[in-house]
């Protein structure tokens, strides 16, 4: 999984809408969310979205940008983001190109049973494309909280 001062990796991704989404050029512009979640319409993947979408002027006004990403069809993320009128861009990466470049594709195991899952994680990256700061296997309740904190200290 990327850590604290790595490169982050450029990708290229077509969004909702088919809006054309260039993460390296993102970098060099803004600071990025990136967060990764495992399926849309779920009770913590909702909320967690919700989280992003209360604190997305906020975010924006410190120069952040969010990109929110899962294995899920571009038809499920036009109707989630839809739904829940989210403000920001969704990445589906069906492939797991993406989450495989920044870690979060692992082994994960439920009732004795294992898989191959998206790890629930976070990366902040600062504008030039450093990231400055990651949060995986997390608990949704407050979390973008502590973000949108991390992210005001690299006004």
């Amino acid at each position: 999984m990327l850590q604290s001062g790595q490169l982050a990796p450029d990708h290229q991704a077509i969004g909702l809408n088919g809006t054309k989404i260039d993460l390296g050029q993102l970098y060099q512009q803004r600071h990025v969310i990136v967060y990764f979640y495992p399926k849309d319409f779920t009770p913590g993947c909702t909320q967690e979205a919700l989280d992003f979408k209360q604190y997305y002027d906020e975010i924006t006004n410190y120069n952040g940008v969010i990109v929110g990403v899962s294995k899920d069809t571009d038809a499920s993320h036009a109707q989630f983001a839809s739904s829940h009128q989210l403000p920001f861009q969704l990445i589906a990466d069906e492939s797991t190109e993406l989450c495989q470049k920044f870690g979060v594709w692992q082994e994960k195991q439920m009732f004795k049973r294992v898989y191959m899952g998206i790890v629930r994680s976070t990366f902040l990256i600062q504008k030039g494309g450093l990231v400055h700061k990651t949060w995986n296997k997390l608990r949704v309740k407050n979390h973008v909280k502590d973000v949108v904190q991390e992210l005001s200290n690299l006004k």
